[in-house]
């Protein structure tokens, strides 16, 4: 790739033909939101949802529903979607694999294993040594207990793949047995140690919305106003780390240093998502190859810029359409969430890697 075309392929000015595909990702998006707002095991009409949302004096049991269950869990959904789209993105550009994500590069596992090991070590302090019976727990310290453990994973992967200068392959095999081990490790903790915590956990690792409230939501916001703007920032150096390491060399960026800038932002961004939510398998590995296949039918090029917005709105709107489906397919039953995007993520995953063999 000629190095004046990647650092202009990340600035490339928006057309009319990316802003209606805008247009239509938004209009998707929204129609999805009402209809989440709507569905559920108690169906709302359209009309009720909107005098809920905006009368002053609402009726109470759809409001509810509506500002208790379905508003919070339905934004939930979306700034997750957003988290892992971006994390799948970056660690595709800086690693140049397209099966880069944050599942596969172990970040997901150990995040988990770092929050579970948590909540087993809190519980067993409350319990046990201080003799409380009632434990609880400050949630707001779960997204950075999930950036270590993902940041120590991901550290592990780099370190096993360094010496064969981090080639894709290496790294895809390097990331799926250490995320295996950590999830091996998550499980064992849970059915050896957790105690009232079982349950729950194993709800939480298969990726769930369910009883999100306002609470997750306003611990998410920070992390995602840090990545999204830590990702805009990042747009021409992820342009140029596309290039092979000398090419990048020569046009004067410090490789080494904006590659784990790259990475840290990476990692946050899916360690903090997981730490409320689980992690919801693949969403990172679909939302970015989605946004190229919609950039190529709407004749646009490979600009990073279309890419990442086109990424956030994709992320959001599949994973408010996979909570709509996890409530509503088997009602008032839930399937978990990321149930549903690994069923979706493993045969993409599989005819990835068919193509790229």
């Amino acid at each position: 790739m000629n190095p004046t075309i990647a650092t202009h392929s990340a600035i490339a000015t928006p057309t009319w033909p990316f802003y209606g595909l805008l247009i239509s990702l938004i209009a998707l998006l929204v129609g999805l939101f009402f209809a989440a707002l709507c569905m559920g095991s108690v169906p709302l009409s359209l009309q009720s949802v909107w005098h809920a949302l905006i009368a002053s004096t609402p009726l109470e049991s759809e409001s509810n529903i509506l500002w208790q269950l379905r508003l919070p869990r339905s934004l939930l959904a979306m700034l997750v979607g957003i988290h892992f789209a971006l994390a799948g993105l970056i660690l595709q550009a800086v690693i140049r694999n397209p099966l880069a994500d944050p599942s596969i590069l172990g970040v997901n596992g150990g995040a988990s294993l770092a929050i579970v090991l948590c909540l087993l070590v809190v519980d067993y302090i409350q319990l046990q040594v201080l003799n409380l019976s009632d434990a609880t727990f400050d949630f707001v310290w779960l997204p950075a207990v999930a950036l270590l453990g993902g940041v120590l994973a991901t550290g592990l992967v780099l370190k096993l793949s360094w010496r064969q200068q981090l080639q894709p392959n290496q790294l895809a095999l390097n990331g799926v047995a250490i995320g295996a081990v950590l999830n091996a490790l998550v499980m064992w903790a849970i059915l050896a140690w957790g105690g009232n915590r079982t349950e729950t956990s194993l709800i939480w690792l298969a990726g769930s919305l369910y009883g999100r409230d306002f609470s997750q939501l306003y611990l998410l916001l920070p992390w995602t106003f840090v990545g999204v703007v830590g990702c805009f920032l990042l747009l021409k150096h992820l342009s140029i780390l596309q290039l092979d390491s000398e090419v990048a060399q020569t046009l004067g960026l410090n490789v080494k240093r904006w590659r784990l800038i790259s990475l840290f932002i990476a990692v946050a961004l899916a360690a903090s998502a997981t730490a409320v939510t689980g992690p919801l398998g693949f969403v990172g590995l679909i939302v970015p190859h989605f946004a190229k296949v919609l950039l190529n039918r709407f004749g646009l090029g490979a600009s990073l810029l279309h890419l990442m917005v086109v990424c956030i709105l994709s992320g959001a709107t599949l994973t408010l359409a996979a909570d709509i489906a996890s409530r509503t397919l088997i009602s008032p039953l839930e399937i978990p969430t990321g149930t549903l995007t690994t069923l979706l993520g493993i045969p993409i995953l599989l005819l990835l890697i068919r193509r790229q063999s």
